[in-house]
């Protein structure tokens, strides 16, 4: 694992940063750093916060990874329960989306679809942060359901999420997305926890 790229935060924190790279993991999420040092404070204070003013520096990250270079035709944020994003006053992963594109787009980058909302909700469930890998997964199975097929039927997406711990969230997303007739559903996460 390398500490040698620099990051859009702070230059001074770069070597507090562990770089995990571009490659997904073994539960098919690709992750490009780990859930620790400086990002993973700037995520804290951004969901828990509300220090929407991160949610730029920390797309600029995103921005820069090869899965949006991919060709991937939707980009598709992880959706907050309706009563979450309510009570936070937004919803994280699609600040994130956000800000990545318009970073993108800033440098002639070509860039996916932002589909907001495509995906949403249905149920609210526990933290995953309070639970095993077993009960994730049961956690979120069944828990999303596609809006309107007809914005992803045939197409490629590119799930985003901030952070990923053993997948079950994306999965559960990628299963809603594949049985609305997605083409193709790829995972990308900012942080990836290391347990």
């Amino acid at each position: 694992m390398r500490h040698d790229r620099a990051l859009a935060l702070c230059s001074s924190c770069q070597p507090d940063q562990l770089l995990l790279g571009a490659a997904p993991g073994p539960d098919g999420v690709a992750a490009p750093f780990a859930y620790e040092g400086p990002i993973a404070r700037a995520v804290v204070q951004l969901k828990f916060g509300g220090a929407l003013a991160l949610a730029g520096p920390l797309g600029r990250l995103l921005a820069a990874q090869p899965q949006l270079e991919r060709g991937f035709d939707v980009l598709i944020p992880v959706p907050l329960h309706w009563r979450r994003r309510l009570m936070r006053g937004f919803d994280q992963a699609e600040e994130l989306a956000r800000w990545a594109l318009r970073h993108r787009r800033r440098e002639g980058a070509p860039a996916p679809e932002l589909a907001l909302r495509a995906l949403r909700r249905t149920r609210s469930t526990r933290a995953q942060t309070e639970l095993d890998a077993h009960e994730r997964a049961a956690n979120v199975h069944g828990a999303f359901r596609v809006r309107d097929a007809a914005r992803v039927a045939g197409r490629r997406v590119l799930l985003l999420d901030d952070v990923t711990t053993t997948g079950s969230t994306l999965r559960a997303c990628k299963a809603a997305l594949l049985e609305a007739g997605a083409a193709e559903v790829a995972s990308l996460a900012l942080l990836r926890t290391l347990e």
